[in-house]
């Protein structure tokens, strides 16, 4: 089995490949119409191994109001991705910071899971997420420093499809145990600007597993270890009981 803790799903195409691995994950919904599209995939295909995620994306703070994203933060089971971001976006920070603070606290009180997007504000998200007690995922963390800061609140990590080339995500391998590590793809766009190429949907599994072989490498373990060990870590986050398959 693989999973990919977070992803965006953009066609059908992934989504067969996703079957046909019997890939377990969470795909991410920004907006109503992208939650439309993602339920009308998982009906047709009847798939229970995807679970969605929905929230506000720091990039889309001032388009997507909380009255547009809240009926559909109410049915799904996790909050994301939201963050903060002064690195890829011009959005302005006062109205991410707002959109941030109401969404954990939201998380917080609904008893929902995050999954957190930090791009140049990872020192200030601390405070943020210090302040309401949940269980969060940072993805693709790719920040040479507070690494710490975060694994001592107990936070989880997916190691995103860059590791092997970005030294960062690199020390995220090396340092996180694998009980807080998980993989992730971020979607065929991720991949495609990761490896500045075209990536299609039958290379898909093949980058999931690249990670796993590149976290063996660093970690000095047998893949195989590594591999039932994240998937292990991905239960854990997702089900309250990390037995079950």
């Amino acid at each position: 089995m693989l999973h990919d803790a977070h992803f965006h799903l953009r066609d059908n195409d992934l989504f067969e490949e996703l079957i046909k691995h019997r890939i377990q994950g969470i795909v991410n919904a920004e907006s109503p119409k992208e939650y439309d599209c993602l339920i009308q995939y998982l009906s047709r295909y009847g798939n229970d191994d995807i679970q969605i995620s929905a929230g506000i994306h720091p990039w889309k703070a001032d388009q997507i109001t909380w009255e547009e994203m809240a009926p559909i933060m109410e049915k799904v089971n996790f909050i994301g991705e939201i963050g903060l971001d002064n690195v890829w976006c011009e959005t302005d920070m006062q109205k991410q910071k707002e959109v941030f603070d109401r969404s954990l606290h939201y998380a917080s009180c609904a008893h929902k899971p995050v999954i957190l997007h930090l791009k140049g504000m990872e020192k200030e998200a601390l405070s943020y997420i210090r302040k309401y007690e949940n269980k969060y995922l940072v993805h693709w963390y790719s920040c040479l420093n507070y690494l710490q800061e975060f694994q001592k609140l107990g936070c989880y990590f997916t190691v995103g499809p860059s590791i092997g080339k970005e030294e960062a995500v690199n020390q995220v391998a090396k340092q996180i145990p694998l009980d807080h590590l998980m993989l992730e793809s971020d979607g065929l766009d991720a991949l495609s600007w990761c490896e500045n190429r075209a990536v299609s949907a039958k290379e898909y599994s093949m980058f999931l597993n690249r990670s796993i072989t590149e976290i063996a490498r660093i970690k000095r373990c047998e893949e195989a270890q590594v591999k039932e060990a994240l998937n292990h870590t991905f239960r854990q986050f997702v089900l309250s009981d990390p037995s079950k398959e």
